[in-house]
C-alpha cells in the first residue's frame, strides 16, 4: 500500500470509529507452553456499522509486510454480524523471541509498553514473570504513524472527535490476555479459565501488568524419584544376590572339608 492509500485508510477509519456508533476491538494473546515455546496472536474486528460504511474496507486491508515478517494471517473475513475479522499468528521458541515479538506487535505508539517475558529456575520447577503496562498515549495518534502524523499536522480527525466530546473507548476496545504455565502467585490482571486478562484504558493511565507464575511439573519431579528408586532397589537386590551367592558357596565349601566316618 503506496503512503497516499495509507494516510486516506487511516483517516476514513478513525472518521468512521469515531465520528459514528462504529466500534474497533483488538484481542493480543500470549500463549506459553511448559516448555517455553508457543504463539502470539492478535485478532482485529470490526463492526457492521463499518463495513457498512466502507464497503471496500475488506480489499483495501493489506498484509504483505506481516508475512514478509513470518505472521500467519487469516482473513480478513465477515463475521456472523456482518462485520469484518482478521487474524494473526506467529509462534516463538522461547522467552526473549517472545518479548521481541510483542515489541513488533506494539510498534512505535502501540499500547504495550516495555513487555518483558522471562523464566528462571529448572524444566521441573520455574518461574515465569511478565513486566511491563499497558497505556495509550496521545488519543488517536497512537493509531497512527509517523509519515500519517507528518503529512495531516497531527491525528486525523483530533478536533472533531474533541469538539464532539466523544470517548475514545466507546469506540475502540484493546485486550491483553495472557496464558502461563503454572500457578499464578500474583497478578493485576482478572483470572479466568487459566487466561489472565487486561482491558487497555483509553485515557492514558498505565496499567501494570505485573505477574508470576511458578510451574512445578510434578510427573516429571515424580518420574525422576522414581528412577531414582528403582536405581536402588536394583542395587539391593544386586547386593542381596550377591549375598546369598556367597552364602550357598560357603556352605558347600563346609560340607565339602567335612570329613567322612
Amino acid at each position: 500500500m503506496t503512503t497516499t492509500r495509507f494516510v486516506r485508510a487511516v483517516a476514513a477509519a478513525a472518521a468512521l470509529v469515531l465520528l459514528s456508533s462504529c466500534r474497533v476491538d483488538s484481542r493480543v494473546s500470549l500463549q506459553v507452553q511448559p516448555n517455553g515455546t508457543g504463539k502470539i496472536s492478535v485478532i482485529v474486528t470490526a463492526d457492521k456499522a463499518i463495513v457498512t460504511k466502507a464497503p471496500s474496507l475488506k480489499a483495501d486491508i493489506r498484509v504483505d509486510d506481516a508475512v514478509k515478517a513470518g505472521w500467519k494471517v487469516q482473513g480478513p473475513s465477515d463475521t456472523k454480524e456482518g462485520g469484518l475479522t482478521i487474524t494473526l499468528t506467529h509462534s516463538f521458541s522461547g522467552p526473549a523471541e517472545a518479548t521481541a515479538l510483542l515489541t513488533q506487535v506494539n510498534g512505535a505508539r502501540g499500547p504495550l509498553h516495555n513487555m518483558v517475558l522471562s523464566r528462571s529456575g529448572k524444566d521441573t520447577n520455574s518461574t515465569w514473570k511478565l513486566a511491563g503496562r499497558l497505556e495509550v498515549n496521545g488519543g488517536l495518534e497512537a493509531f497512527a504513524d509517523d509519515a500519517t502524523l507528518a503529512l495531516l499536522g497531527g491525528a486525523p480527525y483530533a478536533a472533531e472527535i474533541s469538539a464532539a466530546g466523544l470517548d475514545l473507548g466507546d469506540a475502540v476496545g484493546i485486550y491483553f490476555d495472557a496464558t502461563l504455565p503454572g500457578k499464578v502467585d500474583s497478578t493485576t490482571g482478572q483470572q479466568k479459565d487459566g487466561v489472565i486478562s487486561w482491558r487497555v484504558p483509553m485515557d492514558g493511565t498505565p496499567t501494570d501488568v505485573a505477574t508470576s507464575v511458578t510451574n512445578v511439573d510434578v510427573a516429571s519431579s515424580i518420574s525422576r524419584v522414581a528412577r531414582v528408586l528403582l536405581l536402588g532397589l536394583l542395587a539391593l537386590w544386586v547386593a542381596g544376590s550377591l549375598v546369598l551367592i556367597l552364602m550357598v558357596l560357603n556352605a558347600r565349601n563346609k560340607r565339602a572339608r567335612t570329613p567322612r566316618i
